[in-house]
């Protein structure tokens, strides 16, 4: 009997012994992970994770938004005016006529075709290079200059008009079909159309 209390007692002692140990060493690691200042916690590394996505998505959706308004400029060609409608004033038959009984938003007294670029420029219409429907395609060249409609546009850049008094034709139509505006030998521009129209 005296050696079955002496082998429970070192058993009891060894599980004693090893349970210290554990919790040793179960204390020395809390207490290394605890009291730590010089290196960031996994909360803190996490929170300072996310503000470093939060500002790179942010960052991203401003860049995104600034493309975006650029591709906008550049391709919704648009003025930004208030148009007062009136009354077509301009010469029956004229190109001047034509254009305005089409694009109705179009001024009086803008002066012959070939003036009217500079004047609508002036008047706040957005004034460019680029072919668009509904924009008023406008020649400098010649005495008088002349003036269309576009309605439409092809990916290849040729273009539809309706005109007035093109090859001595006075009434509004579409004289020429497709066309391709750079083979026309002059200098032409595009007279945008108005937001609301």
């Amino acid at each position: 009997m005296k050696t079955q209390l002496l082998q429970q007692k070192i058993k009891m002692g060894m599980l004693a012994a090893t349970a210290s140990f554990t919790l040793g060493l179960a204390s020395l690691t809390v207490q290394a992970d605890t009291s730590s200042t010089d290196s960031p916690t996994v909360a803190q590394l996490t929170q300072q994770a996310e503000e470093k996505a939060a500002a790179k998505a942010a960052a991203e959706a401003k860049a995104a938004a600034e493309a975006a308004a650029q591709a906008a400029l550049a391709t919704n060609l648009v003025s930004e005016v208030t148009v007062t409608y009136t009354a077509n004033t301009y010469p029956v038959g004229q190109c001047t006529w034509g254009a305005k009984e089409v694009a109705t938003w179009a001024g009086n007294n803008w002066g012959n075709g070939g003036d009217w670029a500079a004047s609508a420029a002036a008047a706040g219409f957005e004034v460019g290079t680029t072919p668009k429907v509904g924009a008023i395609m406008v020649w400098t060249d010649g005495g008088y200059g002349h003036v269309a409609v576009v309605t439409d546009v092809s990916s290849d850049g040729q273009v539809q008009v309706l005109e007035s008094n093109y090859a001595g034709n006075m009434t509004v139509a579409n004289y020429r079909g497709w066309f391709n505006p750079a083979n026309e030998g002059a200098q032409i521009s595009y007279i945008y159309a108005p937001v609301d129209v």
